[in-house]
């Protein structure tokens, strides 16, 4: 029996300490804390929906609302249609490349390539 369903995009995560998010804007997850994009293993968390500041905090003491589903962000030039169904990965915060160098972190799989962005799957 199950305990419950969940049918919205939204999800609360625990914040890393010494970590300020800002709103509307990618976010890993990193040993189940939400952490900012960097070049760190992690898995895509979402985007946040508002600003969280738990620079004075431990592990933890604030909590991270993001949106998870399709997401467009910024095409680093190199993402074409043919990469649909395909894994992108973030350059920064705002662009994706299908590229993995430098151990960026996966955003999620592409869905669908615009003139002016990439779609992409995000969340766990």
């Amino acid at each position: 029996m199950s305990l419950a369903t969940r049918e919205g995009l939204k999800r609360r995560y625990p914040v890393k300490a010494a970590t300020k998010l800002t709103a509307n804007t990618a976010i890993l997850l990193v040993a189940g804390l939400a952490t900012p994009i960097a070049m760190v293993a992690g898995l895509s968390g979402g985007v946040s929906t508002f600003e969280v500041d738990n620079t004075a905090g431990a592990d933890g003491a604030a909590f991270v609302e993001v949106i998870v589903g399709e997401h467009k962000f910024v095409n680093s030039g190199d993402i074409t249609r043919a990469e649909v169904g395909t894994t992108a990965y973030f350059v920064n915060a705002r662009s994706l490349s299908k590229v993995n160098t430098g151990g960026r972190p996966a955003a999620g799989k592409i869905t669908q390539v615009d003139e002016d962005g990439v779609w992409v799957v995000l969340g766990v």
